[in-house]
């Protein structure tokens, strides 16, 4: 795998525009690279407020970056308990995420000897995702706040969140828009109605974000406190046929070798299956072959066989046994999945490895 240095830095000074545009803080998603070095361009080089999928993400950028300020942006469960209390100790912030009473109550109840800060938590809101979070227009969810601020020793309140993850299965800017409208209006409307229903709330931070929502921002973000993307560092070929970005903006590539020629099947053979860039995007010829008239048709686990995209003869003469293709993947966060580093060049035209940025792997 190999990424670019000028389309990484120019799609995260782009993204901190802007939010700048929007009158928020940038919290940048660190799931896509897993890499020090991309989260401290995605921050503009400050070594605080980044938000993560895994603990184990938490636990490489607080140790390999000296990250202080992380956001485990998943709803918690109990198993991960004394992790997250040993990161919320070390750490100067490290919040939580719940979103159900049976964790309000665990976190309520947990006791151990290690244990003295508060916990800092953030509720998870839905806003039309449907996957997790709070139901902003139940009485439910009032009263689970309710229960967090009724331990102030124990929990502190922090903030309110929402991702519009339905944002990338749609098919036009317009309905990114009603979507990132949406988005915004589900946490803005929560925290109205519990400023005006729950005594001691206090300040809370109201985050939103994807990578469609805030590359296609809505009219405004009035009342929305930080923005969560995180794709956007490298973009990929979904977020193209989204409209998120140009094809030029892609930062990354899959390097596949060619290993046969068969030409009575009018097809390639690359040393490249699915656990080099995943199995996403099969509709899609899992991204896009640069500067060919190539597609992926079939991916194996270690292989892959390469067609032309309309179908006519491949100039097989062009393709000797061992020569590169590239891959713009469909989706970068499941590729850099499948690897442990990423070679960084200067740029698309550069042949020298400027460096080789490690991946955080696990959970």
């Amino acid at each position: 795998m190999i990424g670019f240095l000028d389309k990484i830095q120019r799609n995260c000074d782009r993204m901190l525009g802007r939010s700048k545009q929007m009158n928020c803080r940038l919290r940048p998603h660190v799931k896509t690279h897993k890499t020090v070095d991309a989260a401290l361009i995605q921050t503009g080089g400050r070594r605080s407020g980044i938000t993560c999928s895994t603990i184990a993400e938490a636990f490489f950028f607080q140790s390999a970056g000296r990250f202080d300020d992380i956001l485990y942006a998943v709803p918690i469960t109990a198993d991960k308990f004394l992790d997250a209390m040993l990161l919320n100790k070390i750490m100067s912030n490290f919040h939580i995420m719940v979103d159900n009473d049976e964790m309000v109550s665990k976190l309520l109840e947990f006791e151990h000897q290690s244990h003295s800060k508060p916990w800092s938590v953030w509720v998870m809101v839905d806003c039309g995702y449907h996957r997790d979070g709070l139901d902003p227009e139940s009485t439910k969810s009032i009263e689970l706040v309710r229960r967090l601020l009724s331990a102030p020793g124990k929990v502190k309140l922090s903030g309110i969140y929402t991702h519009g993850g339905h944002s990338y299965g749609v098919e036009s800017n317009e309905e990114i828009i009603r979507i990132a409208t949406a988005e915004r209006d589900a946490v803005v409307d929560f925290v109205t109605r519990l400023k005006s229903q729950v005594e001691g709330l206090g300040e809370v931070c109201v985050g939103v974000g994807s990578t469609p929502t805030c590359s296609t921002l809505p009219e405004h973000l009035n009342g929305v406190d930080e923005m969560h993307p995180g794709n956007y560092v490298y973009y990929d070929e979904m977020q193209v046929q989204l409209g998120s970005c140009q094809p030029e903006d892609v930062a990354v590539r899959v390097l596949m070798r060619v290993i046969g020629k068969y030409p009575e099947q009018n097809m390639l053979l690359v040393d490249c299956g699915w656990t080099g860039m995943s199995a996403q995007g099969s509709d899609a010829n899992y991204g896009r072959i640069v500067g060919h008239n190539l597609c992926i048709k079939v991916l194996k686990q270690e292989a892959g066989e390469v067609t032309s995209i309309d179908g006519t003869p491949i100039p097989f003469d062009k393709y000797p046994i061992g020569c590169l293709l590239q891959l713009s993947p469909y989706h970068s966060c499941a590729t850099t999945h499948q690897h442990r580093s990423i070679h960084i060049l200067e740029n698309e035209d550069s042949t020298h490895v400027r460096h080789t940025w490690s991946i955080c792997k696990g959970w």
